[in-house]
């Protein structure tokens, strides 16, 4: 699994190994679309961001207010607060248009933005004539979704079918 200080390189290595594209990796990434995470993932990247050991230069200075102001340095760091500003209790695309803008709350989904290849794959939900040509982004997730699925399914004499569904 992807851990939230992966660079791009890393998340990249990590997907691919296991047969998954590019396209996959933002569109995976944007099942973040739903969902809170921890201020503790955020400390390094809002106090002490390498190599100035400042905040995350890539932040949008109006979001970094409101993230600094939800996750103060040295209080709780159990305060949830929602992965896609403006829509986090929506399914769709937002949360791209938000790494897009710099509104990115974890570090490995601004990475997205960092890389050429990413980039195209986040630009292309966003172009002009994206809704005339093109999948549409909730098609081209579960696509994705499906594919993630399929890692080390077991199958043949490989498998094991369990009589007790909670028992490993």
């Amino acid at each position: 699994m992807p851990d939230v200080d992966d660079s791009i390189q890393q998340l990249k290595d990590k997907l691919f190994k296991e047969g998954l594209s590019h396209k996959d990796l933002v569109l995976l990434t944007a099942a973040h679309t739903i969902g809170t995470t921890a201020c503790f993932f955020m400390t390094k990247r809002l106090y002490n961001f390498s190599p100035n050991r400042g905040s995350d230069p890539s932040i949008n200075p109006k979001f970094l207010s409101e993230l600094k102001s939800t996750c103060p340095q040295n209080r709780d760091v159990n305060v949830r607060l929602s992965m896609d500003r403006g829509s986090g209790d929506t399914f769709n695309s937002q949360i791209l248009q938000n790494i897009r803008s710099g509104f990115a709350v974890l570090q490995s989904d601004a990475n997205l933005y960092n890389d050429e290849t990413t980039r195209r794959a986040v630009d292309s939900y966003f172009g002009f004539l994206s809704p005339f040509f093109g999948t549409p982004f909730g098609v081209d997730f579960a696509n994705a979704m499906v594919k993630m699925g399929r890692i080390g399914v077991l199958t043949d004499s490989q498998g094991t079918i369990r009589r007790v569904c909670s028992a490993f």
